[in-house]
């Protein structure tokens, strides 16, 4: 199943890729390090800090709930006017 993010202001993320994944956690300010796709050690704890702020278990796993809070707060982000 493909959740996907789309909006004006950020495009299309899709959630459903690591590099959608790592776009998502760089804009809600947790940062995975580079975007290449790669689940490496940054980009696990900057998951594990994610899943803390949305009030999820902080395993560092990708799964449909963290997709999914990932999806709500892009949601959030791209609709505050600036």
């Amino acid at each position: 199943m493909s959740i996907v993010h789309e909006s004006e202001k950020y495009g299309t993320i899709d959630l459903s890729e690591l590099a959608g994944v790592q776009t998502a956690l760089a804009l809600v300010e947790c940062d995975p390090g580079e975007i290449d796709g790669i689940d490496g050690p940054r980009t696990r704890e900057a998951i594990k800090v994610f899943q803390e702020t949305a009030g999820l278990t902080a395993d560092g796993i990708v799964g449909p709930m963290t997709r999914n809070a990932l999806k709500n707060a892009l949601d959030q982000l791209a609709s505050v006017e600036e």
